[in-house]
C-alpha cells in the first residue's frame, strides 16, 4: 500500500511537471523579414551570405531557450520582379529548417506575363501557394492577405478584391472570441503619408472588433509601430537589407535586421533585432555631428514606438526626458552624399527616398566635460543604457 501511495504521489508530481512545462511552453517565435527583394544574382548572393546566416543565429537562440514553434514571415516583395528567384529563395530559406510563410507584394507579380492579374501571380503561387489563407498558432489566428490590386508595374492599388473580402467575412464569423488576430500583408493598413487608415483596413478592423488585432506589413522599407486604436497595432517592418540593396541602412536609419514577435501564454512582446550586435538599440552622435543640432547630443532609438521612454543623466544626476526631434537620418545622408557610387538613376532614387523621421532625441550638456548616460525603456519594461564614453550598450 505504501509503495502504491508513493507511486501515485510520484505520478502526480510527474503529471504536474508536464502540465507546468506545457503551460510554460505555450506560444511561438515569429521572425518577420521585411521585403527581401533580390533583383540581381549579386543581390541574391548577398541575401544568402548576409541575411540568412543572421536569421539562423536568431533561430539557434530561440531553440536554446524553448521548444516553441519558430516561423519566418517575409512581408512581400519576396523578389524584385525576377520570377526565377522565387523557387530559389524558397529553397534558400528552407535550409533554416523552420516554417516559412510569405505574402505577395507588388514586385512578386510577373510584369512580363500577358493577361490579367491572376496570370501575373502564377509564378508566386507556384512557389508559395495561395495568396490568402488562415491558420491558428498558439492563441493567435494568422490571416495572410493579398492587398495589392495589380494592373501593371506602375499601376496598382492597395486594397482587397471582392473575393478576399467575402472570404474574410467568413473567417471573422468563425474565429473564437478569445483569439488574437494577426493580419499579414504587404502594404501598410495605415497611410503614413496621409496620417490615416486606408478604407479597406478600416473594414478589416470592423470585422474583428473586440479582438486584439495586429497588422504586420512591409512595403515602405522603414520601421514603424503605430497604435491604431486601443486594441489594434500596426507593425510596419523595415527592409531587411537596408535600402533596396543599394544603401547599408534604410532611409529612416533602420539598420539591417528583423522584427521578432514572441507569444508566451497569450501575451505578445516584440523588438527589432539588428544584425549588428554592437548596435542593438541606440545610435549616438556627439555635439557637432548632426546638422542643425550642433550643440546637442543626438540619439536614434532603433525600433522606437510611442511607448518608449528616452531619458538622460549627466554626471549621475537624472535630467529627465530627452527632447524628441524629427530629422533626416545623418548616417543615411552621409552614405548617399559621400560613399554611394551608382549611376544617376539609382543616386536620384536614394536621395528622393530620404524623409524625416521622429525616432531621434537630443539633450544639451551643462558642461562639455560631463558624462552623459542615455536610458531607453521600451513598452515591455526592457531597459537599454548607453554612455558617451564607450558609445556601446551596457
Amino acid at each position: 500500500m505504501k509503495q502504491l501511495l508513493t507511486y501515485i504521489f510520484l505520478l502526480g508530481i510527474t503529471l504536474l511537471s508536464i502540465a507546468t512545462t506545457s503551460a510554460q511552453e505555450r506560444g511561438f517565435n515569429l521572425i518577420v523579414v521585411g521585403d527581401t527583394q533580390p533583383q540581381t544574382e549579386e543581390q541574391f548572393e548577398r541575401l544568402e551570405r548576409e541575411v540568412v546566416p543572421n536569421i539562423e543565429l536568431i533561430i539557434k537562440e530561440y531553440r536554446q531557450k524553448s521548444n516553441l514553434p519558430i516561423i519566418v514571415l517575409i512581408t512581400g516583395d519576396v523578389v524584385w520582379d525576377n520570377m526565377a528567384f522565387l523557387p530559389r529563395l524558397k529553397e534558400l530559406f528552407s535550409s533554416l529548417d523552420v516554417e516559412l510563410i510569405t505574402v505577395i507584394g507588388n514586385h512578386d507579380h510577373d510584369r512580363n506575363t500577358e493577361g490579367d492579374e491572376s496570370a501575373k501571380e502564377q509564378a508566386y503561387k507556384a512557389a508559395f501557394g495561395a495568396r490568402y489563407k488562415s491558420f491558428t498558432l498558439g492563441d493567435t489566428r494568422f490571416i495572410l492577405l493579398d492587398n495589392i490590386l495589380y494592373h501593371s508595374y506602375e499601376n496598382y492599388s492597395i486594397e482587397l478584391d471582392k473575393e478576399q473580402q467575402k472570404w474574410l467575412r467568413g473567417v471573422a464569423k468563425d474565429i473564437a472570441k478569445n483569439e488574437r488576430v494577426a493580419i499579414c500583408m504587404h502594404a501598410p493598413a495605415y497611410s503614413f503619408r496621409e496620417g490615416k487608415m486606408l478604407p479597406y483596413a478600416r473594414d478589416i478592423m470592423r470585422m474583428f472588433r473586440g479582438h486584439e488585432l495586429h497588422f504586420i506589413t512591409g512595403h515602405r522599407h522603414r520601421h514603424a509601430t503605430v497604435e491604431l486604436d486601443k486594441n489594434s497595432i500596426e507593425h510596419s517592418v523595415a527592409q531587411v537589407c537596408g535600402n533596396l540593396w543599394f544603401a547599408p541602412l534604410c532611409t529612416d536609419g533602420t539598420p539591417p535586421g528583423v522584427l521578432c514577435i514572441e507569444e508566451r501564454n497569450d501575451v505578445w512582446q516584440w523588438h527589432f533585432r539588428t544584425f549588428d550586435k554592437e548596435q542593438q538599440k541606440l545610435r549616438i552622435w556627439h555635439e557637432g555631428e548632426v546638422k542643425d543640432n550642433e550643440e546637442y547630443v543626438v540619439v536614434k532609438v532603433i525600433g522606437w514606438d510611442n511607448q518608449h521612454r528616452v531619458e538622460w543623466s549627466e554626471n549621475g544626476v537624472k535630467m529627465g526626458a530627452m527632447e524628441q526631434i524629427t530629422i533626416l537620418d545623418p548616417d543615411y545622408i552621409y552614405y548617399v552624399e559621400n560613399e554611394a557610387d551608382y549611376n544617376d538613376t539609382i543616386m536620384q532614387r536614394l536621395r528622393r527616398s530620404a524623409h524625416p523621421h521622429s525616432h531621434y532625441f537630443r539633450c544639451k550638456r551643462t558642461s562639455p566635460d560631463s558624462e552623459i548616460t542615455i536610458s531607453v525603456t521600451d513598452r515591455f519594461g526592457r531597459e537599454f543604457k548607453c554612455d558617451m564614453r564607450s558609445g556601446l550598450e551596457r
